[in-house]
Formats: C-alpha cells, structure tokens, sequence
C-alpha cells in the first residue's frame, strides 16, 4: 500500500492516516510513506530534524494527538559573519578586543535575531493555537509547546511512533515542516519533530568485580575529590573565594542528598547546588542513568573548587535531546552567570543532524561573546561514536563544534599520595567498556587555533589539516582509574569512568583560573581554546609544565571496525588532544596572558626571607607598588621536581610536606599589566 498524505486533506487526512498506519501494523512490509505533494498555498519547506528513521526502525503508529511536545525554532543572527569576527577577536590573546565581553543585551542589540522576525515568528506561533516559551535575550531561539495534533495542523506534517533496533520507541515527522512564505524567510530551522535520541549521557560504571588498574583512597579504591587535586597539582583558591558560579547541563533531575553524601566523604564545604528549569520542566528524576550523570557533573565541579560560589543546573528532562541542549545553552547565554559550564552529553554529528548543529553554534558563539567557556564530553565509545552512522569513524556533537572545548579521557597512574605518575589514552575497547572519543569533524573547518603560523599542528599524529580536529584535551576517563561517586539510585558507591568525568573537571579547573584572573584584575578568560592552543604551541608543542602531553595509547581496534582509529604520540593527537593539565602552573598561564610587555613592567620584590623547618618552607617579602598580585614558584634538587606554583595577593607563601636535608630553590615575581618581574632566587636547605 501506497499513501501520500496532503496537508490540506483536513478530517479525511487524519482518517485515510489511522486506516493506512493500521493497516501497516499488520503488514509493515507493503506499506511505503510518501510525503505529500500538495503544500498550502504560499507554504515553504523549512530545515528541521524530521527524518525518516534509521534503518531497521519499524512503524508502530500515530502518535497520540494529545501528546506534548515542545519544539524549538532556529532565527538567523542579525549578522552572522560579524558575531563570528567578534568572536574571534574578543578570546585570541594580543588583540586589542581581548577579553572584552558583551552583556546579553549588548549582544542581542549587535548579533541577535531582528526584533521585527521575531516578533513576526511569534504572533504566527500564538495564531496557531502553540504556546511560546521563554523569551531568550537574543531571540535566536523561539522556543514553542503544543500537542502532537495542534503541531501536525500548524507545521503540515504526519507524526508517528516508530521502534528501533535496540527496541525503543520514538517519534518522527514524515517531512520537513511548511510554513509561510512570509515566516518561512525569517526562520532556519525547527528542531524536536524527531525524538530518535533520548537520553545520551556519558557516565560509565565500572563492572562489578573488575580490578582498578591504580587505586585512590575512596571506595573500592576509586579517586576521591583530594586524590584527583593532589594528581593534576590542583591549589587552593588563592583570592576571594565563592566568586565563581558554574553550570552543568543534565538531561533530568537528581537527588540532592547524593551529592551532600559525596560531600560529607570529600569533606568539602557545601557549595550551593541550584536547578535553572528550562522549558518549563518540573524537577525530579527521570531516568536512572541521568541521576548518575548528574551528580557526576556536580560533583566533580566542586570536587575541584571547592570553594565555589554555587552550581547551577540547567535541567530540561521532557524535550528531545536537540531541542533540551539548544535551549539550555540559550538560557545559559541569557542568565549569563556561570563562566565555568560543562557538558557531559552528545551524539554522533551525523544523528544530531545539520539544523540542530547550525542553531547550537548559534547560540555558542553568544557565550564566547560573553566570557562564557563550554567543556563537553568527547564520547565514550572510541573513534566509531554510537555506531549511527554509515561513515566508520565519529566524532559527535556538541564536543566537536568549534567554539567548545572538547574532552578526552584517559587512563591516570598515581604514585604515593596520588601524586602523578603517567596518563594512556583510555581504551577498554577490547573488554567492551569504551574509549576516549576523539577524531575529525565533518562539519566544521580546521579552526585558526588549530594552527600555529599557518601550519595546522594536528597532522603530526594523524588528524586533518582541513577539519576540526577533536579533542582538545583531556582528564582521567576509565573506569578501571574511575572516580568515587554516590547515587543511591544506582546502588550506592560506585566507581564511576567516562569523559564526562573529565569535562566537569576541567570546568573547575577553569573556574580556578578565572578566579585567579580576576583577582589580577585581568577580567574572566573565556573560551579555552585559544590561550590553550597558544600555550602549547608556546613551548613548541612540548606541553610541561603547563600540561602533560599523553604519548600512550589509541582510540580505536583495527580487528573489529572498519577504521583503526587515532593514535597518541608528541604533540597534539585525535585522542587526548593537548594533554591534561597540571593545574596551579596551567592557571598562572592562563591569568597571565593579558599581561603585556607594551607596558612598564613592576619592579621586583624586596627583600625576600626564608623561614625553614625539616618539612615546610614559608616566603615572605615586601610590598611592591603598582603589583597587582605575586608568582610564587620552587623547584627542588635531587630528582624532587617543579613545586606548585601559587598566584596570589598575599606577600606570604609556605610550602609544606617537603623533605628533610634537601635543597630547595624558590622565586617570587611580581606582577602588572606590563609582565612578571623575578626576584632573584632564593635556595635553602631544610635541616
């Protein structure tokens, strides 16, 4: 049986479509749905997420017609070409512009969509019996909710249920949805007419009965919260504490209790953890595996900065996954209050699908604009992503647009008091319990950060010279080096791996270095990418002290998928990116790049004194004018190595667990906007 259904068909439409679906409940092999033909005059076909379904998908019905659904509606910015040079300018560092952020309103007035298209977009919206949401400062993003049957008649497509190979059950649109050709001008796209993805989070627990490959000290020898510090050199806070808010985006609720248990374990101060609701969503949890990812998220953002100023939690739990991802970061972009925000979500580029691509940039080039820097998990299935694809190899989406930071994950090796020993790209592929994601985009172009004096740096190792290489970096991912985490939900303590481990810890890791930028007077970093690429590629690719360069590993198994993957090796690689970090000397980098040698530098500090006992060093020194703030570093002989280095305000630094009868060298610098000026060295011996 053939059908092709007509938009203008109205009651008889509907009917010939519930005879046509019933029919092919009982013979799904004879029935073919063909999009109809006949528009409503003046209609115009708009891009959207309506697909048909994937292969092996089978028709289950229509769709109720009282079922809610919230789609999110896609507007061009004013001014595409000039939001994307702005953006630019404002986070590479030496241009004039750097640093200097817009507010919503000031973006929304320069890039956003025009009033007069939005405001036209709208009164179609409410003229169809559709209830708009929130009103996100850049109009871009037009949120609208309504029933399966209000959006049927307002958008001219059919609706229904189809169930996967993997048996769940979705719905999809038979077309792209018609609008007028008076709207249809002013929109780009229309996401949610497709839910084929739910739920995606990254967490993976380790399997029962597995060993660790390296122990912390938390339960079933998994990384505590002070275990993770003490391997990636994480400081304290050094200026006022409780400045930094951060956000996590989660597909649903939590419990809170999970997190103050986790707290409570870490000792760790109880940092404010506030649900944002988007779109309306009412709290609670709705899917075990969320709850997990959640508290992971929270979890290890605070883990790192404990003394952060509060979590915010952006929760969209009833939309499909485009349409939840594309209006959080909206709403992100309009509070703008988190500079530190990670995301531990994504699919493969290919099933997140070019419109819902487009709009997340969107908006994303609005929170580079305004200071707001995005971490996102790479994937945990390796160099193939969900297997959703007909390409062999995957990177997905949003981790490989190009105004995110994306994250890698690897295998950490710890030594006495967790100090860092070693990191592998993880790959437990050939035990079934994933591997870092990482790859080529083949969407967006090789960004300008990807190069170093015209030359892409991502070749050395097999990644593109002509496509956005992922990832960007990396943190402890495997399962088998997991964290510890609490989720009464899924059975209590667990060892908890993935990457979505790793981007909320390089959130906090970032939160810290805000911290410290702003207390210089320097203003907020911003989007990673830039500094961190200028960084690396400021020691000629040889990445210590700043970041630790993963040489060991590959993201893939040539004996069982169509591609062998990436391998890591010197430099930048397609599965660790740039390294992980090791985070007080990483911090001062990035808090440091404004400083300008244009400018007159500060003198150097006076008088610098040494107070010893057998373990612990304390500097102090006296004040210099015009110093905005102090770099306090040591290094220690007989194969002890570089010491933590502290930016600071305070003229006291003391370093403690240091060895008896050994020689340490310490320096002290102080700081402006015209540079760093060392005093000369200052080398005990402690008794």
């Amino acid at each position: 049986m053939i059908l092709s259904l007509r938009p203008r068909d109205g009651a008889a439409r509907k009917g010939l479509r519930a005879l046509f679906l019933a029919s092919c409940i009982l013979h799904p092999a004879s029935c073919i749905l063909v999009p109809g033909l006949a528009l409503a005059e003046g209609a115009v076909s708009v891009a959207s997420d309506a697909a048909l379904p994937h292969a092996g998908a089978a028709l289950v019905g229509a769709t109720s017609a009282s079922k809610m659904i919230t789609l999110a509606i896609a507007l061009p910015s004013r001014d595409p070409a000039g939001a994307q040079a702005f953006a630019t300018r404002v986070t590479t560092p030496g241009d004039p512009m750097y640093r200097q952020y817009l507010r919503p309103g000031q973006y929304a007035a320069q890039f956003g969509a025009k009033p007069a298209d939005y405001e036209s977009v709208l009164a179609w919206v409410e003229a169809q019996g559709l209830t708009p949401g929130e009103a996100f400062t850049a109009r871009t993003v037009l949120p609208v909710t309504g029933t399966v049957a209000a959006i049927e008649a307002a958008f001219a497509v059919t609706i229904s249920d189809y169930r996967d190979a993997q048996g769940r059950i979705f719905y999809a649109a038979d077309r792209n949805p018609s609008l007028p050709a008076g709207i249809a001008g002013k929109v780009v796209g229309v996401l949610g007419l497709s839910s084929t993805a739910s739920f995606v989070p990254l967490a993976r627990i380790k399997p029962a009965g597995a060993a660790p490959r390296e122990s912390g000290t938390g339960p079933n020898a998994a990384f505590l919260a002070a275990d993770l510090r003490s391997a990636y050199a994480v400081p304290a806070q050094t200026f006022a504490p409780k400045t930094q808010t951060l956000a996590v985006f989660e597909q649903g609720g939590f419990d809170p209790n999970d997190v103050a248990v986790y707290l409570a374990k870490n000792k760790l101060p109880a940092v404010p953890v506030v649900v944002r609701d988007v779109d309306g969503y009412g709290g609670g949890i709705n899917d075990q595996g969320v709850e997990l990812e959640a508290v992971l998220d929270i979890d290890m953002q605070i883990g790192i900065n404990p003394a952060a100023k509060q979590i915010l939690v952006y929760e969209d739990g009833a939309d499909s996954f485009p349409v939840e991802l594309l209006d959080s970061f909206s709403a992100m972009a309009t509070d703008d209050k988190a500079k530190s925000i990670s995301v531990s979500y994504g699919q493969d580029e290919t099933v997140q699908g070019a419109t819902a691509i487009q709009a997340e940039n969107t908006v994303l080039l609005q929170l580079v604009a305004q200071g707001q820097a995005v971490f996102v998990a790479c994937g945990d299935s390796g160099a193939y992503g969900s297997g959703n694809s007909p390409l062999p190899l995957n990177v997905a989406d949003p981790a490989s647009q190009p105004e995110v930071t994306a994250v890698g994950g690897t295998t950490l090796f710890t030594g006495a008091k967790q100090s860092y020993l070693a990191e592998n790209a993880w790959n437990d592929l050939n035990i079934f319990e994933g591997a870092t994601g990482g790859g080529v985009s083949s969407v967006w172009a090789l960004p300008s950060y990807q190069e170093s004096f015209g030359y892409p740096i991502t070749t050395n190792n097999g990644g593109s010279a002509t496509y956005r290489n992922v990832p960007d970096v990396a943190a402890v991912a495997d399962p088998l080096t997991g964290v510890a985490i609490y989720s009464k939900l899924n059975g209590g303590w667990l060892t908890v791996g993935g990457t979505s481990v790793a981007a909320p810890i390089w959130a906090g890791l970032y939160s810290l270095a805000n911290d410290a930028s702003e207390g210089l007077g320097f203003g907020t970093i911003g989007f990673a990418n830039p500094p961190l690429y200028k960084i690396a590629t400021s020691y000629n690719l040889v990445f210590a002290p700043d970041l630790h360069d993963v040489v060991d590993g590959t993201n893939g198994t040539a004996s069982d998928y169509a591609g062998a993957g990436f391998s890591a090796g010197y430099g930048y690689d397609n599965t660790t990116g740039l390294g992980s970090f090791s985070g007080a000397n990483l911090i001062y980098e990035l808090a440091l790049l404004p400083a300008s040698t244009g400018k007159t530098p500060p003198a150097a500090p006076s008088d610098v004194r040494a107070e010893i006992t057998s373990t612990s060093v304390t500097l102090k020194w006296k004040p210099v004018a015009g110093a905005v703030g102090y770099l306090v570093g040591g290094f220690g002989e007989n194969k002890i190595g570089t010491l933590s280095s502290f930016l600071q305000k305070s003229r006291v630094a003391t370093y403690t667990g240091l060895l008896p009868k050994s020689v340490y060298d310490f320096s002290v610098a102080a700081i402006s906007a015209g540079g760093l000026t060392f005093a000369p060295a200052v080398i005990v011996t402690l008794p």
